[in-house]
């Protein structure tokens, strides 16, 4: 369910500070909605992406919206996917036509949660701040609540169907969901959603064919709001490895393992980044995270969401918490502890999201060169993994986790605009750089530095992987090709790369 994928898990108690707000019975379907209309708000986002193909062209701004509840008496809590690439955003509250400016205090693409901050002189009275509350009860009724674009408060209905682990639709990132069924509004974008008078999540994604709704539950909401106003937001802990299922009997004489253990799950990636990385090999078997027994699925048995996977046990961690790992290596059975550890999608091989950032590039005589990231990869638009050249996906796909010393990016010639410095040459393009003027390129920023090298040199010489031809510039033409290029081409900056 990669499309609808979700983050986060937990539940909602609905308490309004100092509005005396009485719980009902679970699974009731109380209307809530005169208590709630201090509390939600309409967001409006001015958003903007570059052009992946034209890095040094902005997209026109465009406009989304979303919604949002009360944290505290100026905040307001969203999805990351909402206001993700904004520029600016504003708030309306229920019985108030004047938008409030609003600011970005922390986003999370990861766990998909966002803290706004509201100008406070705008807002007037301040809100009502809302407190969720883990409850779980598998088939209650449910009730949605969202302040609409005309300043309404709209309800709809569902029923909560399961509890259960995706991935995040505005990351790589895995975490718990609760899934709602028959869904009056198959919609997301932050709408709450409550178990009769308790808040139980707000809504992430939506999928329309099977009237189906995830939700963020409240033990993820309630880890993202104390980490953020800690002052120095950490996040939430992330897997440094990926699992296969260990049902064959045949690969478990294999590993050794004798046939009284039935349980674990086989490792057969460990990446460079995450929890688990510094401690786990390849071909490994976790047996149990934390005392957690885990099923060959990669499953633990929890008290109230039954069974889940194990990126429950890794998300529900404070960043620099002590984790243990049962497992079995070398048909013997181990216990190893770790610090549990997150990153950035920006440490990655091949960056998952750049949100909000402009794409790094250089254009030198006409060649485009750029970071490989998805963002680019979605260039191919819909079902792009089928579509994008292969030699280009299996970076994506095989080593995004991948990063080292000696690479930290994967540098790809995109293409050529044409001009006469580089005739001949006009057909290529999607080509990963080996190396330019003899230097190894670990970084885009390298081929600054390569640019430099060789100064007797009447050409820049750029080599690439898989055996594409060999490309030369020469040197004494560059100068005024470069400034012909950018004229023609409109390019007000040859060079965005980050120190």
């Amino acid at each position: 369910m990669s499309a609808k994928s979700i983050l986060s898990y937990g539940v909602i108690v609905w308490i309004f500070c100092g509005a005396g707000f009485a719980a009902g019975a679970d699974g009731d379907n109380t209307d809530i909605s005169e208590e709630l209309k201090k509390s939600l708000v309409y967001l409006n986002i001015s958003a903007y992406a570059y052009d992946q193909m034209q890095p040094w062209k902005s997209a026109d701004i465009i406009q989304k919206f979303g919604y949002g509840c009360a944290v505290g008496p100026y905040e307001v809590l969203t999805t990351a996917r909402n206001v993700s690439d904004a520029a600016f955003i504003k708030a309306r509250r229920y019985g108030q036509n004047e938008f409030i400016p609003a600011q970005v205090k922390v986003i999370d693409y990861e766990s998909n949660l966002c803290l706004l901050q509201l100008d406070s002189d705008a807002v007037g009275e301040p809100l009502e701040p809302l407190t969720f509350a883990a409850d779980y009860q598998k088939g209650a009724q449910l009730q949605s609540y969202w302040l609409s674009a005309g300043g309404h408060l709209t309800t709809g209905r569902g029923y909560l169907d399961k509890a259960k682990v995706y991935q995040s639709t505005t990351s790589y990132a895995r975490f718990l969901n609760f899934a709602v069924a028959n869904a009056s509004h198959a919609l997301a974008g932050a709408r709450l959603y409550c178990m009769g008078q308790k808040p139980i999540g707000i809504a992430c994604w939506a999928d329309g064919d099977s009237q189906e709704v995830g939700l963020i539950p409240a033990v993820t909401i309630n880890h993202f709001l104390a980490d953020a106003r800690a002052g120095d937001y950490a996040g939430f802990g992330a897997a440094g490895f990926a699992t296969r299922t260990l049902l064959d009997p045949t690969k478990r004489t294999w590993l050794k393992m004798p046939e009284d253990i039935k349980h674990g799950v086989f490792v057969s990636k460990v990446y460079n980044l995450g929890t688990g990385s510094d401690i786990l090999k390849q071909n490994d078997v976790i047996l149990a995270i934390d005392g957690q027994s885990l099923n060959p699925y990669g499953r633990f048995l929890h008290e109230q969401f039954d069974r889940i996977s194990f990126h429950h046990l890794i998300t529900g961690h404070n960043i620099g918490d002590t984790i243990t790992f049962d497992i079995w290596r070398d048909g013997k059975a181990k216990q190893l502890k770790t610090k549990v550890r997150n990153f950035k999608a920006s440490q990655m091989l091949v960056p998952y999201y750049e949100y909000g950032k402009q794409p790094e590039y250089i254009v030198t005589a006409g060649f485009v060169f750029q970071k490989l990231t998805r963002d680019y990869l979605q260039v191919w638009g819909d079902n792009w993994s089928g579509k994008v050249p292969p030699h280009l996906y299996h970076y994506y796909r095989d080593m995004s986790f991948q990063p080292t010393d000696q690479r930290s990016d994967i540098v790809i010639l995109s293409y050529i605009l044409p001009a006469n410095i580089n005739l001949g040459y006009h057909g290529l393009g999607r080509m990963v750089v080996r190396s330019f003027n003899g230097q190894e390129i670990a970084t885009i920023g390298d081929i600054l530095e390569a640019q430099k090298l060789n100064p007797e040199s009447k050409y820049d010489v750029i080599q690439f992987e898989h055996d594409y031809p060999t490309v030369v510039i020469p040197r004494t033409q560059l100068q005024f090709a470069d400034i012909n290029i950018a004229r023609t081409y409109g390019i007000s900056k040859l060079t965005n790369v980050e120190p």
